[in-house]
């Protein structure tokens, strides 16, 4: 258990209220106890739970536990709670997620920098697979339907974004507008409360966030059955409608609200469900029946509402139908006002991802030590040889810290484990480096003067790149850049050469400003290695930071296999790949197409004829031509697909 630092002002209370949760509530607590953020308590209220997960609970000094004789569900136990929490911020967490290390940091800098948010949402990835999403915050329409948004879909990353609400499965609410709008509504026992929340804490002005680093693995409905669950949230979908869509919309939606409830009940009819038919319509007269004092309610919370909210929801009926994500971009006035510069005594810590290294990581890791105040190398399951090498390392240096991995996670994923222990370490900027990417002893330092010499301009950069060279010459020396995105540059990256507007640079040799890194969010796990870069790099430019080319600071790169092919008598040089990273390369070029096209078009296209060269060349030039063909067809279809 991680020793917990004596908290003499507790800034985040969460709220956990459990019921026959079993094992998972352990892991919930003990999740907690590893967290990179001290100053918070637990108020863990329980249900009348019977299974003895209450019982086998260790000590913790920073839980407080309240055992109540009936179970009031989860609204009334969140509220008892809040009443006994002394946290500026209350944190509601169900006790089937589990939160990663840095995810209470990430949320309250997120509320830090948002004043203008009540609530800030945490990224919920399934817990059974990670690669997919249980949800990112709570979607609403105007005709009552809410969604968690991209259950279920890849888990690729969104920047820090305004969202309709936080999902209360792991979220975090301003105490301030919590107990402004009366908390939880008790009447609702548990489901669609955080929906209701929501709509009263839109309605009285506040917005709601989702920020990325803020992460949590979900079982999902773990500790209620079906029945339950269809019973509660028939009845609250409807009990939210009544009791908090403004005037005109409720006329106007009413019908769509009430014809989808009844198609609900045809449904379960038609599929031959008759039980699940007849809690359908039990509930929907449970509805009914509270209307008189739903009505009540209703008068309140419109007299006391600023706003309709409307302009939050989504309208879109393909997006309701998809269960998309509707997250929308913050201004750049507040992401910019957010952030702080420190001119003098940035802390650097670089990144090393290792996969069955040769005797360049060596090199790597001895220029990183000289440049960083710490180096995390995260290795993917490397070698027995290759890991006695790096034990020999720790032995050496105490600024090596070394993580591994049993299994070659690839390079997104050991890069963000790498990056959330550099964020809890207190960096300023954070270095990524590949294993057989060796900087220039001066690298970082004119990395960092050549971000200072943009004086004012400074704010809006969110990563600085060198130039990369290579022992065999190929490696070109200029970035792609471009300012509108419709045109496209190829911009030499010489010495005394400052490239502004970048559309990409490799993750290797790459400086990253740890609290734009806040905002922009992780690497995309699901992409494992190819375009992970690309795509951050374009995340970044979507919300208008910008990537720099610096022509003075060096980086000794390799890229790629290069291979010696003969064709017709001729030996030819060309960067080639087995057919499963050609398998990844175009499954991963066309997620990037699809997502980015409207803030690259003009890079998309290119890459787009590179992508047709590139097959070209596998037919004239490459070796195992046909596995190679198969890859990209898969690839292609891989990537249109998910």
């Amino acid at each position: 258990m991680k020793e917990a630092t004596t908290i003499s002002h507790t800034v985040v209370s969460i709220l956990i209220v459990a019921y026959q949760s079993g094992f998972n509530l352990n892991r919930c607590l003990k999740a907690l106890d590893y967290q990179s953020m001290r100053a918070f308590e637990v108020i863990l209220v329980d249900n009348a739970s019977t299974d003895g997960s209450i019982e086998s609970i260790p000590y913790y000094n920073w839980l407080h536990l309240v055992r109540l004789i009936d179970n009031v569900g989860f609204a009334a136990g969140s509220n008892l709670a809040a009443k006994l929490a002394k946290g500026n911020y209350l944190v509601t967490l169900n006790p089937d997620a589990f939160a990663t290390p840095g995810w209470l940091d990430a949320l309250v800098n997120a509320a830090n920098r948002h004043p203008e948010a009540a609530a800030i949402a945490s990224v919920q990835l399934s817990a059974k697979n990670i690669n997919r999403l249980d949800g990112m915050g709570d979607m609403y329409s105007p005709w009552g339907a809410a969604w968690r948004g991209g259950k279920n879909s890849l888990a690729l990353p969104i920047a820090e974004s305004i969202i309709f609400g936080a999902c209360a499965t792991a979220a975090l609410y301003r105490r301030e507008a919590f107990d402004m709008v009366g908390g939880f509504c008790e009447r609702f026992f548990c489901y669609y409360e955080d929906v209701d929340l929501a709509i009263r804490l839109r309605r009285a002005g506040w917005q709601a966030l989702i920020t990325p680093w803020a992460v949590v693995h979900h079982v999902g409905s773990s500790s209620a059955s079906s029945n339950f669950v269809l019973r509660f949230a028939t009845r609250n979908r409807v009990l939210t409608y009544a009791r908090c869509m403004p005037g005109l919309a409720a006329l106007m939606f009413s019908p769509v609200m009430i014809a989808l409830a009844v198609a609900g009940v045809l449904t379960e009819l038609f599929r031959g469900e008759l039980a699940n038919a007849k809690i359908r319509l039990s509930a929907l007269l449970e509805a009914v029946e509270a209307f008189p004092e739903t009505l009540q309610e209703r008068s309140i919370i419109s007299r006391t509402a600023k706003v309709s909210a409307l302009d939050a929801m989504t309208w879109s009926p393909l997006s309701f139908l998809q269960r998309s994500i509707d997250a929308r971009p913050i201004s750049n006035g507040l992401q910019y006002r957010s952030l702080t510069i420190n001119s003098d005594g940035e802390i650097i810590i670089s990144v090393v991802v290792s996969h069955d290294p040769d005797t360049r990581l060596n090199d790597v890791l001895k220029s990183a030590l000289a440049q960083s105040a710490k180096v995390i190398l995260v290795d993917n399951a490397s070698a027995k040889n290759v890991r006695q090498n790096l034990h020999e390392w720790i032995i050496a240096d105490p600024g090596l810290m070394i993580i591994e991995n049993t299994t070659n996670l690839g390079i997104a994923a050991a890069q963000n484990h790498g990056l959330e222990i550099a964020r809890a370490a207190g960096a300023d900027w954070i270095l990524l480096l590949d294993d057989d990417s060796v900087p220039a002893d001066d690298m970082v330092i004119k990395l960092l003067d050549a971000w200072r010499s943009m004086a004012s301009d400074r704010k809006y950069v969110g990563l600085v790149s060198p130039q990369l060279r290579d022992a065999r010459g190929r490696l070109k020396q200029y970035m792609l850049s471009s300012k509108t995105g419709w045109d496209l540059h190829r911009t030499p990256m010489l010495p005394g050469q400052l490239v502004r507007f970048g559309i990409f640079a490799i993750a290797s040799g790459s400086l990253i400003r740890r609290n734009v890194l806040d905002i922009v969010g992780w690497m995309p796990v699901p992409f494992f290695i190819d375009y992970v870069d690309i795509e951050f790099c374009l995340r970044m430019r979507e919300i208008k930071f910008e990537i720099i080319g610096v022509g003075n600071a060096i980086l000794d790169h390799r890229l790629g296999d290069f291979q010696h092919i003969k064709l017709f008598g001729y030996t030819l040089g060309m960067y080639t790949h087995p057919p499963w990273r050609i398998y990844m390369i175009y499954r991963n070029r066309v997620r990037v197409w699809r997502r980015f096209f409207f803030e690259v078009p003009a890079w998309i296209a290119w890459d787009f004829f590179a992508a047709m060269y590139n097959i070209w060349k596998v037919i004239v030039y490459d070796t195992n031509k046909i596995a190679k063909l198969y890859a990209i067809i898969r690839g292609f279809l891989a990537g249109w697909r998910e």
